[in-house]
């Protein structure tokens, strides 16, 4: 009897645990799929190209994602940001005090037009190693820029 029940104890130890383990996977893919919501503005490329740049609040800070090139993009898309290139873009992450820390990481777009919602994820990581990653929804704000 007493092996019946020590046999009964492990199964219920294991299973009690696989669903502590499928809770927590589950709770943190809820986590990781925070949409936030952004703006996207029209922008100039430091050679004074097209530009577009997406900025998403976030609690005390926020993260600005330039992309040099025309804000028409009619597939998916992802841009890769390194530390020693800055020919795609850039991506920076807002302090409220401070200057601004450069990130690194990939950024993707569904599509971009002017003047639709665009939809997007990033995942990006400062130098020091904090990890930002989710999605966004920017809406277009109707600023006018004139670069060149």
């Amino acid at each position: 009897m007493t092996r019946r029940i020590y046999s009964l104890t492990i199964i219920s130890l294991i299973i009690l645990i696989a669903g502590f383990a499928l809770y927590a996977l589950a709770r943190r893919s809820q986590i990781l799929e925070q949409t936030f919501s952004a703006t996207i503005n029209h922008d100039c490329a430091p050679w004074d190209g097209s530009a577009f740049t997406v900025s998403i609040p976030m609690e005390g800070e926020g993260i600005a994602i330039s992309i040099y090139q025309s804000p028409e993009i009619e597939h998916p898309t992802t841009f890769l940001f390194a530390e020693d290139t800055l020919s795609t873009g850039n991506a920076l992450l807002i302090l409220p005090l401070g200057s601004p820390q450069q990130l690194t990481g990939k950024v993707s777009f569904q599509k971009v037009a002017q003047d639709k919602p665009v939809k997007g994820q990033f995942d990006l990581v400062t130098s020091a190693g904090e990890h930002f990653k989710g999605k966004f929804s920017a809406e277009w704000k109707n600023e006018i820029v004139l670069c060149g």
